[in-house]
């Protein structure tokens, strides 16, 4: 028979477990194993998880111990405490629909390496509870949970991963001593041991069958350190039926005081078998009575009131597993009151740290102990140890190690601390390289470091700047974006000197902006020579595009068109060759020759012919068009030769009719022309 003392395991991030709607979780493969982030009593609500959909991971074989793979799930955590017992409730139970759970629990190495954490497991209808004693503290493990036939359904889950207490006895000759208020879990409770009726005249008497009054038990004692109040769950494993009786025997640590008289709580209820079910048993802080009896009354439901331990007062609880043999259960503590033990702690100094020389001091504060055992961790130059110390231990290897301390009192319980050192050297400055030379606003700062396997990054820089990758971009939205950025990488707890790289002042970015004679957009007749006036702003360089091969880096240059056709200018105005700014303006017309066309008639009734009054003009340097309707009002006028009137007048179609047009125009050898005449709207 194994006792065993357990930390419920806690864990926020399985909120994102709840699949009501089913759709493929997360978590069906190792490499997304999900990671329990606490390690502290944990038990999720009924049905919260699910394996619904999950799919089977290529190529993974199943654990020795299963039949077959199946539709898995995992998880992952780093142990902190030597046991862990994990129980999966399904159909059966009430508590879910899952039938045939399984459970396994690997070490997995680079993904391709999966070692088998044998454990023992225990089934009853579809409630899997599996326990591993002997982790390493400070080792991942990851945990695979799966069913028989590949089943699916919804599963209740309760993980604990703890420290084992002293083997329980079955009669108080034999009894466990407990140092803490830590929760515990306690399997394998088969027999009543050599005394079946030492809790005769409490509440278990009425149970008595055959001379027996006791069926499976543990016993359990500790010493109050301080006077304070004490309530207690017990919760079975499996669906069994929980009895128990507290004792106190005041300053004296002697089993012959157990009897009826020093009997102070007593708990007999079936409540497994009531119409109104529980489970669990115990003491809380809302009961009021004393002690429940067998039977179902509707007054009980378990629980009876919590005590006022006394200081140096010794107590003694027997727990009854009245329905079955080798199921367990779930003990956890509550109130002021604390259990007399040792304390464990453990001091650390580091000598020469990050470099090869580097030495870690390890000594014992423990308190109230009898024995020591030391572990001091992977590549430890000494492995273990029993005395207090100090031990200065060097080691083989780089990396996380943790060093572990059980305290052992003189009554034989125990307690058990851990601390975790990073063993490592100092790395050698990284390297960073910058995308450009010189930026401008809008443009983006790319700063690279090289990648080192476990390591974090650290930049610093201008307006607060701080970030953790090892490549970093920056949006450039100021000026204050120049400046000097820094990094220094950490591995293994080891930080390298800082190195920084200087960015410039950032140039302000160019307008571009131009104007030509004739003035852009025209209508011209070849060869034609155009002047561009250059307007740009905080620019030193440009490059022009006419739109007809040619280009120029002049700033005022003079291009001749020589063919037909339609070209749109480009000028780029460009900063210290950095920065840059691209501005286009209209559309220069060249056709054969000048010309001049005024239609007499439009028809603007959107069948795409002849919709606009479109005056044909060529080599003009001015232009300007007005146009009334019979009564004189001006319903149209523009300078710009494209624009062309489509026969409205803010924005609404007028009536057919005849209009009057005013022109005026000069060309680009500074001839006016000016025309008037009447133009007919048909639709």
């Amino acid at each position: 028979m194994k006792t065993i003392k357990l930390l419920f395991l806690s864990f926020s991030v399985f909120a994102i477990l709840s699949f009501k709607a089913y759709a493929q979780v997360a978590n069906d493969n190792c490499s997304s194993a999900i990671e329990l982030s606490s390690i502290i009593n944990y038990c999720s609500n009924n049905a919260e998880y699910s394996n619904i959909n999950a799919q089977n991971e290529p190529g993974l074989p199943p654990p020795a111990s299963w039949p077959a793979t199946g539709k898995d799930i995992w998880y992952k955590f780093t142990a902190t405490k030597l046991d862990i017992s994990i129980t999966i409730s399904g159909a059966s139970s009430g508590l879910g629909t899952l039938q045939s759970p399984l459970i396994a629990m690997h070490i997995v190495s680079d993904w391709k390496v999966f070692t088998d954490v044998s454990g023992s497991v225990i089934k009853e209808n579809d409630v899997t509870t599996y326990y591993k004693g002997g982790l390493t503290i400070g080792q991942q493990y990851y945990i695979r949970i799966s069913a028989e036939n590949n089943n699916t359904g919804t599963f209740k889950m309760c993980i604990n991963n703890y420290n084992p207490i002293l083997k329980a006895g079955q009669d108080c000759s034999t009894t466990s001593y407990l140092c803490t208020k830590e929760s515990f879990t306690q399997t394998g409770i088969t027999g009543a041991g050599l005394n079946n009726r030492e809790s005769v005249g409490t509440c278990l008497n009425a149970i008595a069958t055959m001379g027996s009054i006791e069926a499976n038990t543990a016993w359990y004692k500790w010493s109050a350190a301080n006077n304070g109040t004490l309530a207690f769950t017990i919760s079975p494993t499996q669906n069994d039926d929980i009895d128990w009786v507290l004792y106190d025997l005041g300053l004296i640590d002697d089993c012959s005081l157990i009897d009826a008289a020093h009997a102070i709580r007593c708990a007999a209820g079936s409540g497994i078998d009531c119409p109104v079910k529980y489970k669990n048993t115990g003491l809380n802080f809302n009961s009021t009575d004393l002690t429940e009896s067998l039977g179902c009354s509707p007054a009980q439901d378990g629980f009876v009131k919590y005590i006022d331990m006394q200081q140096g007062h010794f107590y003694a609880l027997l727990i009854n597993n009245f329905s079955n043999g080798n199921n367990g259960f779930n003990v956890s503590f509550e109130g002021t009151g604390e259990f007399s033990g040792p304390q464990a702690t453990i001091e650390t100094t580091v000598k020469d740290a990050c470099t090869s020389q580097q030495e870690f001091i390890f000594s014992n504060s423990s308190t109230n102990f009898s024995k020591l055992k030391w572990t001091f961790g992977e590549g430890a130059s000494i492995p273990t140890a029993n005395t207090n110390g100090p031990f200065t231990i060097t080691y083989a290897t780089t990396g996380k190690k943790t060093i572990v301390l059980e305290a052992i009192g003189s009554n034989g319980c125990s307690v058990v601390t851990s601390t975790t050192v990073e063993v490592g050297i100092k790395p050698s400055p990284p390297t960073i390289t910058v995308n450009k030379p010189n930026f401008c606003i809008l443009d983006t700062i790319k700063l690279t470091s090289q990648v080192i396997p476990g390591a974090s990054y650290r930049w610093e820089g201008p307006d607060n700047f701080i970030s953790d990758s090892s490549t970093v971009i920056i949006p450039i939205k100021a000026f204050k974006s120049a400046g000097i950025y820094s990094l220094a990488v950490t591995q293994n707890g080891c930080r390298s000197d800082r190195i920084s790289v200087t960015i410039p002042t950032i140039l302000k970015n160019p307008i571009s902006a131009f104007r030509t004679d004739p003035k852009l957009p025209a209508k011209l007749s070849y060869p034609v020579t155009i002047t561009f006036l250059n307007e740009s702003e905080d620019a030193t360089s440009y490059l022009w595009d006419f739109g007809d091969g040619e280009t120029s880096q002049l700033m005022n240059p003079v291009h001749e068109y020589k063919t037909r056709g339609n070209y749109t200018v480009l000028l780029t105005a460009f900063k210290s060759n950095v920065c840059s700014d691209l501005v286009s303006k209209g559309e220069f017309v060249i056709r054969d020759g000048s010309s001049l066309f005024i239609p007499n008639t439009f028809t603007p009734n959107g069948d795409n012919i002849n919709d606009e009054f479109v005056v044909t003009l060529t080599n003009l340097s001015e232009y300007h068009i007005e146009i009334y309707n019979k009564w004189g009002n001006l319903v149209f006028k523009s300078s710009d030769i494209f624009d062309n009137w489509k026969g409205n007048f803010n924005d609404t179609a007028l009536p057919i009719g005849t209009y009057f047009y005013k022109l005026h125009s000069k060309n680009i050898n500074t001839t006016t022309f000016d025309k008037s005449g009447y133009i007919t709207l048909l639709r």
